[in-house]
């Protein structure tokens, strides 16, 4: 199984160690072409998220730390311990359980998943994926959909603003009332952003464009232009940045307004980071970052136990389905030709019908499709009545008389 990935994550790395490797949309879309055209990949897929950055690759033929020492500059002596590489059904097994949120900083996270949904889209879009990360990842996404629907993995909150949240009321006390700025209008930043009006705090969000047709403004948030962020700080509270911008969004140069009597907490959302962290010198400010929010212990046995027994369904789906892709192109060439055979064996009964030739194209067209879907149906029915091996012999006999009779 042709299945390898290469990553880093808070597990193993910092965030001052993870955001040399975080990637943009638009970086991921430029690597992922590189190394499916340079590196003889059939296909890449890339996650890039707060907590990891990931490379997953299919049919490749150079190693992953030759695309990392490559394409990212990476030295595996000094990041060597900080990577972890998979292949073939670990990494397929890995991948079901990501998408689940098992390997998140905060278990059971809900967030992943829709991070995982992405990652396959923007390959997608950028052209470099095929079809086995395609199903893979696909695969991978269902199960997780059902057992976010059927088991409960925790029970806390359970994604990066919650936990945000969790922090501040611990080192703060009540939430209600607090001044909060909640800088970036992506997924992030509107969670944030929701979970804070529902703490009943006053909340300020910046947006880069103010146009109420393009963007979604929660509920019972202001919303300012983002060149504005500097003259409101000073009468905040809290702090939050979360953007996809690989440049700083809050440096301590340009802070103005400051009261030193207060103490202003800072809560970077983003990796690569957002807020200066030298913020942190500054005897009236407190920042925080990604690794402060801690990590959850996950949950009950049972509950895992039954999230297995979910997967371990789609992982089987998708074994089965990768050792028999190639035994379906020869059960699709087989119903192919079953459907040409029987479209000329009706040839004399065509003539028979006064139709017009339009129509007769149409019928015809119909019912090589219809043969062609009812036999690849009954040949991959005739799999569950006998074992693999016996199957795999039926269609290469099949397939093989069909080639002799073209």
């Amino acid at each position: 199984m042709n299945i390898l990935m290469i990553g880093i994550d808070c597990g193993k790395a910092s965030i001052q160690e993870r955001e040399k490797f975080s990637l943009t949309v638009s970086q991921g879309a430029k690597l992922g072409k590189r190394i499916v055209e340079e590196y003889g990949a059939s296909g890449c897929v890339i996650l890039s998220t707060c907590n990891r950055t990931e490379l997953w690759f299919s049919g490749l033929e150079a190693s992953p730390w030759e695309v990392l020492i490559g394409e990212m500059g990476s030295n595996r002596e000094s990041y060597g311990g900080m990577f972890a590489e998979r292949s073939g059904k670990e990494a397929a097994g890995y991948l079901f359980e990501l998408a689940c949120g098992m390997h998140s900083q905060i278990f059971g996270e809900d967030q992943i998943l829709t991070q995982v949904k992405a990652a396959l889209q923007n390959a997608r879009e950028a052209g470099h994926t095929d079809q086995v990360l395609e199903t893979l990842f696909r695969l991978a996404i269902t199960g997780a959909k059902r057992v976010k629907s059927e088991v409960r993995l925790t029970n806390r909150n359970s994604s990066v603003p919650d936990k945000a949240l969790e922090l501040l009321e611990q080192e703060t006390g009540e939430l209600a009332g607090k001044r909060c700025l909640v800088i970036g209008n992506g997924e992030i930043g509107q969670l944030m952003a929701e979970k804070l009006v529902a703490s009943r705090c006053s909340v300020t969000m910046t947006l880069r464009q103010y146009r109420k047709a393009e963007v979604r403004i929660p509920d019972g948030v202001t919303p300012i232009a983002y060149d504005r962020r500097y003259s409101v700080i000073g009468e905040m509270d809290f702090i939050f940045s979360g953007t996809l911008s690989p440049h700083l969004t809050v440096r301590k140069e340009d802070l103005c307004g400051m009261e030193e009597s207060r103490t202003y907490r800072f809560m970077d959302l983003a990796v690569p980071r957002d807020i200066d962290p030298e913020i942190g010198s500054l005897p009236y400010a407190k920042v925080y970052d990604m690794d402060d929010l801690g990590t959850d212990t996950g949950c009950g046995e049972a509950e895992l136990q039954k999230s297995a027994e979910i997967l371990e369904t789609y992982r089987e789906e998708f074994f089965s389905w990768y050792r028999d892709r190639d035994y379906r192109k020869a059960v699709h060439h087989i119903g192919t030709r079953t459907g040409k055979l029987a479209d000329a064996k009706l040839t004399r009964e065509y003539r028979k019908i006064q139709i017009s030739r339009e129509d007769e194209t149409e019928l015809r067209k119909s019912i090589q499709a219809a043969t062609q879907k009812s036999v690849e149906k009954l040949m991959f029915a005739a799999k569950d009545h006998m074992d693999e091996a016996q199957w795999h012999q039926c269609i290469k006999a099949f397939h093989k008389v069909s080639e002799e009779m073209e």
